[in-house]
């Protein structure tokens, strides 16, 4: 689907509001610190949030899309130690251990999903117990323009994922 303006997307997401000024500092303000961490980029486009994590002192970042395009762009512009595969995310991340990251991001992707309780269980099976995952969905004023009120508001939603559904 983005394969074809991928350039565009790049640079409408690297400084248009919606996402450089108030969806990716939400986000990454929500996840914290991720200095040390194995961090899975789930929809990792251009690779925007990977750059940024790597700067925050991840220790690794992997970036999963299923753009060939986007895993083109990101690997060229992220530096450091990040890898990135292109594949649906609603399949099985065949080339990921259980329990393999600590932390994973998944921003402005899920609505696009058709499937996504089997790709949140795949999730759940990459991350170690205990593991973060942070989820953004559909452009930030998309809800307030249907239904009022301010994307600004923060709330912490704290749930617990045990294995054996």
């Amino acid at each position: 689907m983005y394969d074809g303006f991928a350039e565009e997307y790049l640079a409408h997401a690297g400084e248009g509001a919606f996402n450089a000024y108030y969806d990716r500092p939400a986000v990454l303000a929500v996840l914290g610190s991720v200095h040390g961490t194995a961090v899975l980029d789930l929809g990792c486009g251009p690779g925007l949030y990977a750059q940024e994590l790597l700067a925050g002192g991840a220790r690794r970042v992997v970036g999963v899309d299923g753009s060939a395009e986007m895993i083109r762009l990101a690997s060229r512009r992220v530096a450091g130690p990040a890898s990135f595969h292109c594949q649906d995310l609603q399949a099985p991340l065949a080339w990921a251990c259980d329990g393999e990251f600590d932390v994973a991001v998944m921003a402005l992707v899920i609505h696009h999903l058709d499937d996504r309780v089997s790709a949140l269980r795949e999730v759940a099976r990459v991350l170690r117990p205990g593991g973060r995952l942070v989820i953004s969905t559909h452009h930030p004023t998309g809800d307030w323009v249907r239904h009022g009120g301010s994307y600004f508001t923060v709330e912490k939603i704290r749930e617990q994922w045990r294995r054996g559904w």
